[in-house]
């Protein structure tokens, strides 16, 4: 074996940069609940209006509207969660600056037979602050689920608390991915 006589260059010792991604939810969990609330709804109208039951053709409101609400669940090519270069991308909020995110971690906790785990991202500033490139989205989008809950905390900074365990993809994962970027 011959000697390796050449000083490595830089490019080759600095740290590869970690690869964008971004995981959409897991339609599979959520597909029996979108389609069966809204096949009850259209149900209970057609025979409320049919049979003269103005109450029944009322009760249609509920399901529709529950499959209204959870119609982000299904969609296809929606990402609710991401990472590049430009920051932590967060579906209806748009990019999140690196450097205004001050921490990342992951909450497990159980419910029935369920476990529930969630990605906490404390922010350094104020939400508005430390978007660098805000989404935009239709009105209507405004009244459907999201993916993340906004809690304000003390001196100014905020948490964005988003839920993972409805997503694609393991939280472990997920994390890893995140921090990668965080600390290139």
């Amino acid at each position: 074996m011959a000697a390796k006589t050449e000083a490595e260059t830089p490019e080759e010792t600095s740290k590869p940069i970690p690869a964008p991604f971004t995981v959409g939810f897991n339609r599979g969990q959520s597909e029996g609940i979108v389609y069966g609330c809204a096949l009850l709804g259209v149900l209970f109208a057609i025979i409320g209006l049919v049979g003269g039951l103005p109450l029944l053709a009322l009760a249609a409101v509920a399901p529709l509207a529950m499959a209204y609400w959870h119609y982000p669940m299904i969609e296809r090519g929606k990402p609710q969660l991401g990472a590049n270069e430009e920051g932590l991308y967060v579906e209806r909020i748009g990019f999140i600056d690196w450097a205004a995110i001050r921490m990342t971690d992951v909450k497990r906790t159980s419910a029935r037979n369920m476990e529930l785990v969630r990605l906490d991202v404390l922010l350094t500033r104020p939400l508005e602050n430390a978007v660098t490139k805000a989404q935009s989205f239709p009105l209507w989008k405004k009244f459907m689920m999201r993916n993340w809950k906004r809690t304000p905390r003390e001196h100014g900074r905020e948490l964005i608390a988003i839920n993972l365990h409805t997503l694609a993809a393991d939280p472990d994962e997920i994390l890893s991915r995140i921090r990668a970027f965080k600390f290139v």
